[in-house]
């Protein structure tokens, strides 16, 4: 009984979304025509993408800051790494490979 619930519960939360509707925005001004998803290089097709694109571009641009401060970068230090281990090949029959300092 609770595996369907619980399968009821996923497919009402798939159907019926919680958040907003994003297919309430307004669409540009010029939306191409549908064969032009199929022959996207129609000179009146080619002008609707570019109309498309720009408004599209013109939304996603951000507005120009009037004086862009420049602030000095200040680089970290790297950090100091530890010295890296001496070995020497151990004596035979020392029960380990190498001796490390």
């Amino acid at each position: 009984m609770k595996k369907i619930l619980i399968a009821a519960a996923l497919v009402a939360s798939t159907a019926m979304p919680a958040t907003a509707v994003y297919a309430a925005d307004a669409p540009a001004a010029s939306t191409p025509k549908p064969v032009c998803f199929i022959l996207p290089l129609m000179p009146d097709c080619l002008s609707a993408w570019k109309a498309d694109t720009n408004a599209f571009m013109h939304k996603m641009t951000p507005a120009p800051k009037a004086a862009a401060k420049t602030a000095a970068v200040v680089v970290p230090a790297a950090p100091k790494l530890p010295a890296m281990p001496s070995c020497t090949k151990a004596a035979a029959g020392a029960g380990h490979l190498f001796d490390c300092k």
